[in-house]
């Protein structure tokens, strides 16, 4: 069995309705989970008789637009020089055996960079993927498509 490398402790506890707090291990203050729009009636939940709050579901997939600094991470690596870099990411949740399920994450990486980075800037985007601990975790789970938005400068 691999040595552990790091051990994630969470405390969650519930606050009301459909209402989690959450204690992550850096941050101070805590974190709300709940349901909003259509994960609130999928629970049955009317949205207009609960406060919105993001959903585990909506951290996950947040979580995952965190590959944007695997693929920055690689393309200063490559010495690729870019800025106003950002990623937009969407989950698209399915409903299996009336469990909603994240099934695909697909994310548009935006930057501007210089055109003759462009070859460097398309392989990063095809191999980034497979440094990051968040995409090693769901593969197999949840489809993750990347694509790019280039600015040239």
């Amino acid at each position: 069995m691999p040595e552990v490398k790091y051990v994630s402790k969470v405390k969650v506890e519930p606050v009301e309705g459909k209402i989690r707090r959450a204690y992550l291990p850096v941050q101070e203050d805590p974190i709300l989970f709940g349901v909003h729009s259509e994960v609130a009636e999928h629970y049955s939940v009317s949205p207009e008789n609960v406060e919105p709050y993001d959903t585990t579901l909506d951290y996950v997939v947040a979580a995952t637009g965190g590959l944007l600094g695997t693929f920055s991470g690689a393309l200063a690596a490559r010495q690729v020089s870019f800025e106003n870099l950002y990623a937009e990411t969407v989950g698209e949740i399915e409903v299996e055996r009336k469990v909603l399920v994240i099934k695909r994450i697909k994310q548009v990486f935006h930057l501007t960079a210089d055109g003759r980075d462009r070859e460097t800037i398309e392989k990063v985007l095809e191999v980034y993927e497979d440094s990051c601990p968040v995409a090693a975790s769901v593969k197999g789970s949840i489809e993750i498509s990347s694509e790019l938005d280039l600015r040239v400068i």
